[in-house]
């Protein structure tokens, strides 16, 4: 009698850890966000149709401006060549202006948003707005030795 609860036993948890198995194995594969990162901003401001059809043209007129940045990144490679320093100080200027540029294009695609939103959503862009400035003021990670 012992024998066999012994078995039925080993059977059962046989059977569990089949079941759990399976159900592993047939488990989708891992899924990404649900919504896309880009659009994160304007999820967490959720906003109406119509602001969310205007959010999408403010934003598209931002990227426009994402040429800038290109220069930037090409000048930026300029200055690896430290033989050259009076142009290395031309090209370092030239970077200023250019990150001056895009944070002005990135306040007033902030500004022409905030004209959009209520008053509720207004408030949490104003949050969003201090804590990228917070964030831009740090300065970065130092590197390994």
């Amino acid at each position: 009698m012992k024998a066999n609860r012994l078995l039925l036993l080993c059977i059962g948890i046989l059977i569990v850890i089949n079941v759990f198995f399976l159900l592993e194995w047939n488990k989708p594969e891992h899924q990404g966000p649900p919504h896309l990162p880009k659009l994160s901003i304007a999820l967490d401001m959720k906003g109406a149709d119509a602001a969310w059809v205007d959010h999408e043209f403010q934003r598209h007129i931002h990227e426009k401006g994402r040429f800038i940045e290109e220069q930037k990144s090409w000048r930026m490679k300029l200055l690896l060549d430290p033989s050259k320093t009076e142009q290395n100080q031309r090209i370092f200027e030239k970077i200023s202006r250019l990150q001056f540029q895009i944070d002005s294009c990135t306040f007033d695609h902030f500004m022409r948003v905030k004209t959009k939103c209520s008053k509720k959503q207004k408030m949490k862009l104003n949050r969003i707005v201090r804590r990228m400035i917070q964030r831009a003021g740090r300065p970065g990670p130092k590197g390994r030795p």
